[in-house]
């Protein structure tokens, strides 16, 4: 059997896990997130990879007169010469975006640690600040639980629920994303909040 140490970030997660526990509090739970699971992965691709070559395509055939001309142009030309190159930026930032989304959240989950203690549920997420999400076994409300066969889920919490001005009702959850063992972190709540 091959053992595997914990990674400089993993243990950096575990180490600002254990400095925000409370003092009497003992960790009953504890998972990862998995990057695959977060948000809808490489899937994105299908729409990212057509829209920046598009993006890229458009930036080239509006830079390539500019390269293959030998005169001066006239100031009409020049200023769609100046204009379009420049409107196609954006698109090619987004698309840019659009590809970094996959990798960036599997970075993302790599800082994450979600963890069950006797007294609440946390999630979190060291990277450049510490993000910390917590709410009480107290608060814990209505729970919907989304597995796959093998056992990574999603589990979503109410929290709170108010009345805003319009007179809408609005409810505050708590959610956990790709997370492996949700039916055990799942029945754990439950078993507490009885």
């Amino acid at each position: 059997m091959i053992s595997t140490s914990p990674s400089p970030i993993e243990q950096q997660v575990a180490k600002a896990l254990h400095a925000s526990l409370l003092p009497d509090e003992t960790i009953l739970w504890m998972e990862q997130p998995l990057a695959n699971r977060l948000g809808r992965g490489f899937a994105i691709w299908f729409f990212a990879v057509p829209w920046t070559l598009f993006a890229l395509f458009w930036e080239s055939m509006t830079i390539l007169p500019w390269l293959k001309s030998s005169h001066t142009p006239d100031a009409f030309t020049l200023g769609f010469g100046i204009a379009f190159p420049i409107f196609g930026l954006p698109f090619i930032a987004i698309g840019f975006y659009l590809l970094s989304l996959p990798i960036r959240a599997m970075m993302l989950a790599r800082r994450t640690v979600v963890a069950l203690t006797g007294k609440r549920l946390i999630r979190l997420v060291v990277a450049r600040d510490t993000k910390l999400d917590c709410v009480s076994l107290k608060q814990i409300g209505p729970m919907r639980r989304r597995e796959s066969a093998d056992g990574v889920g999603d589990l979503s919490i109410e929290t709170h629920s108010r009345v805003d001005s319009d007179g809408d009702r609005v409810t505050e959850r708590f959610e956990i994303t790709g997370v492996p063992r949700v039916a055990e972190l799942e029945r754990l709540l439950l078993e507490r909040a009885l």
